[in-house]
């Protein structure tokens, strides 16, 4: 990245995530946010705004409400921090998950959204209709008014354009990357598949176990490890009495690496994702996937995966037979450094700096 001397640009960041959530969301804030501060660009300056959280951070200028805000953090967060944008003079307010603070387009401060994926307009059913409502006018809102909007994938720019009719000439594809893996003190255990998902059905979790348990032979185990959901009731009960399914409920990031290290290779059966991160993973572990063939898999597995319908569960079973074979399994691995690299880090933390570049010099 150039660090040329130009003008000072002051970057503002919704915090939120960034300082309370330790997944998802909150992994992509914390890449985004100390990556570009790693990168050192001295006309690059941070400012963290967040309701909450412990924000004992030296590396940044951390504004919170103050007086009777401190009551009413959510309300400061999507409307009263615009009069703390232009008491901070910030140039650029980048809302990290799909949203902006209402009335930001009257304060005069240029305005970058990441908007992660449109899962509560085609899942609506998977949400309460007040959450369903909150998030759609988020959603509008934030699309509308954002000068410019940041997409993981090219399935949510077309969600986007059409959920929204977004115009595309502002919508702007960077994919996500991931954290470089820690060393471990790996303990070798014998080889198994591997599904890292959270438990619920746009998953696709019984599908997959239906397609499992109809293999002749059962040579690995399938260990299904993720976050509680409404499903793991139902996957639970269906694989009581299989001892050749492992279910493991809230893994820690440790635990999921030391299940990445040891595995064969992985499955990932989503219906739909707005990037799917755990493809990423598992090829930063040296792991192939066999995932579903629709939304935005294909886009992160590229040619080190393959592919399947997830409605069909002869087409998921067949994968796993075929990903068994090792042959086949190390034509895949083979593609996976090629396939990396269109997510590093430092080329798409670049992408991110010419879009706040581009953005500050906009008239």
């Amino acid at each position: 990245m150039s660090n040329d001397k130009k003008q000072p640009i002051n970057i503002g960041f919704d915090a939120k995530r960034y300082f309370n959530n330790q997944t998802g969301l909150g992994n992509y804030a914390r890449w985004l946010v100390n990556g570009l501060h790693s990168s050192s660009i001295d006309y690059l300056n941070y400012t963290l705004f967040s309701p909450s959280g412990d924000i004992s951070d030296e590396h940044f200028r951390i504004v919170q409400p103050e007086y009777g805000w401190k009551k009413f953090g959510w309300l400061w967060r999507i409307w009263g921090v615009n009069k703390y944008l232009t008491a901070n003079k910030i140039d650029i307010y980048h809302g990290l998950s799909n949203e902006l603070p209402f009335g930001i387009h009257k304060t005069g401060v240029k305005t970058m959204v990441t908007i992660h994926d449109l899962i509560n307009l085609r899942y609506p059913k998977n949400y309460n209709w007040i959450d369903r409502q909150i998030y759609k006018l988020k959603l509008a809102y934030a699309q509308k008014v954002a000068d410019l909007i940041v997409v993981p994938s090219a399935q949510t720019k077309e969600d986007l354009m059409f959920y929204f009719k977004t115009s595309e000439n502002k919508i702007r594809i960077i994919p996500l990357s991931i954290p470089a893996i820690p060393s471990l003190g790996i303990s070798k255990k014998d080889p198994y598949i591997l599904c890292i998902s959270s438990f619920n059905k746009r998953k696709n979790l019984i599908r997959l176990i239906t397609a499992y348990q109809s293999l002749e032979h059962k040579v690995y185990p399938l260990i299904i490890a993720g976050k509680y959901g409404e499903t793991y009731d139902e996957v639970q009960s269906l694989t009581k009495n299989d001892p050749f399914i492992i279910l493991k409920q809230n893994p820690s990031t440790g635990d999921i690496h030391q299940l990445y290290s040891n595995a064969l290779f992985c499955v990932y059966p989503s219906l739909f994702e707005g990037f799917g991160i755990p493809i990423l993973e598992a090829f930063a572990h040296g792991k192939t996937v066999a995932t579903s063939n629709i939304s935005s898999m294909p886009e992160v597995g590229g040619n080190a995966a393959i592919y399947f319908n997830p409605l069909d569960t002869k087409e998921i079973a067949k994968s796993l037979v075929m990903l068994i074979e090792q042959q086949n399994r190390v034509k895949l691995e083979a593609q996976i450094p090629i396939q990396l690299k269109k997510f590093d880090s430092p080329i798409l933390l670049s992408d991110y700096v010419n879009c706040y570049s581009s953005l500050a010099n906009k008239h």
